[in-house]
C-alpha cells in the first residue's frame, strides 16, 4: 500500500514541476558536493515536530551528498547518514534505545534557483526512495527498511561556488503499517559546494579553471579574413 501510495505522489511532482521551464537551457552547475549534520526524529509523536530536545543528533558532521545537475532545474541527489542512539531520548516512545542509526537515500530534486534570478537563494524540492538501519533493540520498529522521502529545503549561496544548506525530510517506512513507528523526520545542516564542469585535459587531469562555477559572458570573437588582403586563392595574379 506504502508503495503506491509513494507512485500516486510521485508522478504528480514529476508533471507539475514540468511546468516551470525557463528559455535558458543552461546548466547552473554540473556536480554539487555536500558535507553537513544530520538530525533524526522518531520519538514517536506525530504532533511534536519542534520537539527539539528529543532529537538525535551528533556533535562531528554526520551526512555526505553528491548532486547531479541534468536539466532545466533538475538533479539527482545521493546521500548517506548516520546517528549514535545513546538511549537517553525518547525513540518511538521509549527510552533506553541504544544503538546506531543509517540512512541511504537516492532522490530527485528540482530547484528554483533559474526562475528566482539565480542570486541567494536557491529553494528546492525532492522526492525520492531509500533505505534505513535501525537499532533492533526498538521492538517497535524493523531493524531494516525501505523509506519514500519527500521534502524540501533552501542553498544560500555565499559566492558562484559554496554554500549553506538547510534541508527537512519526512521518510515514511515502506513496512506493512502504515505511517507507524518506520516513519521519521530527517533534518540536516552543511556546506555544499558546486562545481561548472567536471572535465578535465586529455592527459586526465583536472584543470583549476574548470573546477568552479563560471557565470560571466563569454565573448565571442567574430572569424575574419586571414590578412589584410584575405586569403589569395590558387591561379590568382
Amino acid at each position: 500500500m506504502k508503495i503506491l501510495l509513494a507512485i500516486v505522489f510521485f508522478v504528480p511532482f514529476l508533471y507539475f514541476t514540468q511546468g516551470y521551464k525557463i528559455q535558458d537551457n543552461a546548466n547552473t552547475y554540473k556536480m554539487m558536493f555536500g558535507l553537513g549534520w544530520s538530525a533524526w526524529d522518531n520519538d514517536g509523536n506525530p504532533g511534536g515536530v519542534f520537539s527539539v530536545d528529543q532529537i538525535q543528533a551528533e556533535v562531528f558532521p554526520s551526512r555526505l551528498l553528491v548532486d547531479y545537475y541534468f536539466y532545466k532545474g533538475w538533479s539527482a541527489e545521493a546521500s548517506v547518514a548516520f546517528v549514535r542512539y545513546k538511549g537517553t531520548k525518547l525513540v518511538n516512545d521509549q527510552l533506553n534505545v541504544k544503538g546506531l542509526g543509517l540512512s541511504a537515500d537516492a532522490n530527485l530534486k528540482y530547484s528554483f534557483y533559474n526562475l528566482m534570478g539565480k542570486g541567494l537563494l536557491d529553494p528546492y524540492v525532492i522526492m525520492g526512495m531509500g533505505a534505513t538501519v535501525h537499532p533492533s533493540v526498538d521492538s517497535l520498529s524493523k531493524p531494516f527498511y525501505p523509506t519514500f522521502n519527500v521534502g524540501a529545503g533552501v542553498n544560500l549561496w555565499f559566492n558562484n561556488a559554496v554554500g549553506l544548506q538547510l534541508q527537512s525530510a519526512g521518510k515514511i517506512g515502506l513496512t506493512s503499517d502504515f505511517f507507524g513507528k518506520s516513519d521519521y523526520l530527517q533534518h540536516s545542516i552543511g556546506l555544499v559546494v558546486r562545481l561548472e564542469s567536471m572535465g578535465g585535459g586529455i592527459d586526465g587531469e583536472f584543470k583549476k579553471e574548470k573546477l568552479k562555477l563560471n557565470t560571466k559572458k563569454k565573448r565571442i570573437k567574430p572569424k575574419g579574413n586571414r590578412g589584410r588582403g584575405g586569403n589569395k586563392k590558387d591561379g590568382d595574379a
